[in-house]
């Protein structure tokens, strides 16, 4: 295995407003150059001015690229002109194959060592690319099965949390079970419409990658106690305890919470939903989150806080991804989701007897990170979203474009 890691060179921010995603990566990005002398840390408002001054609605394009609150072109300028030594050379590789995209960004990285910002989620979400394990070296002309993919997410807001993902959680287009981050291309109208987009330092190299499709779907779920042992055995398996960002998994005060089943439904995006809804159980791409925190976290509820989270596949138990927020969090319980709907109804918790509640992923204006699900909670004709810092939503948006 080949395997490429910037995660000690590049600080992990979560987005200060809710639609800056943009300048949370590009402060991530400019602060994570391979020479420590030439890092720097920009403030996002900084970052945000230069990102709206040279969007291609601001500058070219006009209403044909507007409606974007970061858009390649805008994340791109701003780099370039962020105060760079000599050499640094931004570029926006935006192409309809997400395999040659992926291939530029994994072989720049290779080569120059440069987190890569990445859109995801149908062009609604900024991400930055910190590293990667692909079965060989990925140089010019050759096609590596890549294996895992690391990113820092400036979501949850405030917090940012890095993610190991294995290779067909990120990718993988164009199937029944198909729920990734790169699911889709760019679905907002405009110059990268139909296009995979990543930012890289230097231009593009000319390559593909692969990915082994997984089984996402069965006939038969995992018990919660299956799950956690899944959850262990990957830990091992995919030695994550060596990253930096995961060696809490070795803490004498380790506490391995009680997994989470969610359900995953195909991203919100401008253009709807690509694929029909999936109603039965069989059908429907599941995954168990497996938290851990420290025996002695709790927060103001006296909920267990959360570092890390271990995501399964539902049915087979095979690794999805890991996630490590930038600081702990705590996931809301099915009765604190009900007890804010009974809030928001005027009625007593005990009146929605009945009332189903499904924890959810679906990427949206909600959320993007997959540790960081929301619950749906329908009661009688009505259906109601409540996310995991407790605030009631009517409906699931899709997300400004950038976002």
């Amino acid at each position: 295995m080949y395997t490429k890691d910037l995660q000690n060179n590049v600080p992990l921010y979560g987005q200060e407003k809710v639609y800056w995603c943009g300048p949370a990566c590009a402060q991530m990005a400019r602060n994570g150059y391979p020479n420590p002398a030439d890092r720097l840390l920009l403030t996002q408002q900084d970052l945000w001015s230069s990102i709206v001054a040279n969007n291609s609605a601001t500058t070219s394009m006009g209403s044909a690229d507007s409606g974007w609150a970061t858009d390649p072109q805008g994340l791109t300028a701003c780099l370039q002109t962020a105060a760079n030594p000599p050499g640094v050379n931004w570029e926006t590789f935006a192409d309809p194959n997400s395999y040659s995209v992926l291939f530029s960004l994994l072989y720049w990285m290779n080569v120059r060592e440069y987190p890569g910002p990445t859109l995801m989620d149908g062009g609604s979400h900024w991400v930055v690319v910190v590293g990667w394990q692909t079965d060989i070296e990925p140089v010019a002309s050759s096609t590596p099965v890549l294996q895992s993919l690391d990113y820092y997410d400036p979501q949850p807001d405030g917090v940012g949390a890095y993610t190991q993902a294995a290779a067909p959680t990120w990718l993988l287009p164009a199937g029944p079970a198909a729920v990734g981050p790169w699911k889709t291309s760019v679905s907002y109208p405009g110059t990268w419409s139909k296009d995979y987009v990543a930012i890289i330092e230097p231009p593009v190299a000319e390559g593909t990658v692969t990915v082994n499709p997984p089984k996402r779907t069965g006939a038969r779920l995992l018990t919660p106690a299956q799950a956690a042992a899944a959850a262990d055995r990957a830990i091992r398996e995919q030695r994550l305890v060596n990253k930096a960002r995961f060696a809490l998994l070795t803490h004498p005060d380790l506490e391995r919470l009680s997994p989470l089943l969610v359900r995953e439904d195909p991203a919100v995006t401008a253009e709807g939903e690509r694929s029909r809804s999936r109603s039965r159980a069989g059908k429907t791409p599941f995954y168990y989150i497996v938290p851990f925190g420290l025996g002695t976290e709790r927060g103001r509820s006296g909920n267990p806080l959360v570092r890390v989270c271990v995501l399964v596949n539902a049915y087979t138990g095979a690794f999805e991804e890991a996630t490590a927020f930038g600081k702990p969090v705590s996931h809301i319980t099915e009765t604190e989701a009900l007890t804010i709907v009974a809030g928001a109804l005027r009625v007593a918790p005990a009146e929605l007897k009945g009332a189903e509640a499904t924890l959810l992923f679906r990427s949206s204006a909600i959320t993007h990170v997959r540790a960081w699900p929301f619950w749906r909670v329908k009661i009688r004709a009505r259906t109601l979203y409540v996310d995991q810092l407790g605030s009631l939503h009517s409906e699931v948006r899709a997300s400004l474009a950038g976002d």
